[in-house]
């Protein structure tokens, strides 16, 4: 793998292999139904062009885990991180048992890439893609926005899946079958394209905002808090799930008062989940929230803190632990605010 100092050292052209990641496979004839009553999206409105950002809660609307969910052939399957996948799967399983669903962690059967928008548009890549997914469909993959968060357009073969990552650095996430990553990874070789490490990936999700939980996150946070909403990782008329009363009534009353921010510090910082952060209020400083995830690169460190949602790109923070180390949330790249509701509430 290569390595690399800052996000800002990225080339326009390489790949990230997931090797930190874990896909869950759920199938079966009541797969989708025993899916939908289980994440914060809609599965029965899930096509076979589409991924979508998604959340799996507790029966309090706590957050187990966070991160893809699409189709391949007959399988649903949930992109997440090991850490939060673990608890995911076993919680899966545990109420699966009443279910004709086969729920299985599905990770020895694919390789997972990030590739840059560039690397994948790239001839060499681009002409393998085209023989793993076919040219009509590659094209309009390419051609789909990369910038809404509501539409994670996607193509399937049987060699895997490819759909369009929403992250800031332009990319795609790419599901291969073992041939089938074995053909792309020699291409890699072959063209010289630089290949880093999962950390690479972390980091562009944690400056996308995009929310992931280490074990000391997981079962802390309701989903609006980590910004799931504006990942459209959230529909609010779908009906009963796990946690789903706690969900709504978090949006419908307004009764959630925090959100995740990303933070980049330079040098070589230690800094874990769980650690705390400080806001300075005048000559004072107070407890602001806790880090969530973190990705270290060779000089620059990356972190998701949850903290009050009012928090602005002014409000100079500390780390509890090591008050000499002060740093400010990076503006968020999406709006927090939740769209306005066309569910009608009956009085009773």
């Amino acid at each position: 793998m290569t390595s690399i100092a800052s996000l800002n050292d990225l080339p326009n052209e390489f790949i990230v292999e997931l090797s930190g990641s874990m896909i869950i496979s759920l199938e079966g004839e009541q797969a989708d139904s025993y899916l939908h009553g289980q994440i914060t999206v809609n599965i029965n409105k899930l096509d076979k062009v589409t991924a979508r950002h998604f959340a799996h809660c507790d029966n309090k609307g706590k957050t187990w885990a966070t991160g893809y969910v699409t189709r391949h052939a007959s399988k649903l399957l949930l992109l997440t991180n090991a850490d939060a996948g673990n608890q995911s799967l076993a919680q899966l399983n545990k109420y699966g048992v009443f279910s004709k669903v086969d729920i299985v962690d599905d990770t020895p059967c694919y390789n997972g890439y990030f590739i840059s928008s560039d690397a994948a548009k790239n001839n060499n890549t681009q002409t393998l893609l085209r023989e793993l997914f076919g040219t009509d469909e590659l094209e309009k993959l390419f051609g789909s926005s990369q910038n809404e968060a509501s539409t994670l357009k996607k193509v399937e073969s049987e060699q895997g899946v490819i759909f369009t990552a929403n992250t800031s650095r332009e990319g795609f996430v790419l599901l291969l079958t073992k041939d089938a990553s074995d053909r792309f990874e020699e291409n890699i070789s072959a063209h010289s394209l630089p290949c880093f490490s999962h950390t690479v990936f972390d980091a562009i999700q944690i400056e996308s905002v995009h929310p992931m939980l280490d074990s000391e996150a997981i079962g802390e946070y309701v989903p609006q808090m980590i910004n799931v909403q504006a990942l459209n990782g959230i529909d609010f008329d779908k009906g009963c799930y796990m946690g789903q009363e706690v969900v709504a009534r978090t949006r419908f009353l307004g009764k959630n008062k925090r959100a995740a921010y990303s933070f980049k510090l330079e040098g070589h910082v230690s800094v874990k989940p769980g650690d705390s952060l400080e806001k300075q209020l005048g000559d004072n400083w107070r407890v602001a929230g806790k880090v969530i995830k973190v990705a270290a690169l060779e000089s620059e460190i990356w972190f998701i803190a949850v903290l009050n949602n009012d928090t602005t790109s002014k409000d100079l923070h500390r780390l509890a632990d090591n008050n000499a180390i002060t740093c400010y949330p990076n503006s968020l790249p999406y709006s927090i605010e939740q769209q306005a509701s066309n569910i009608v509430k009956k009085r009773r």
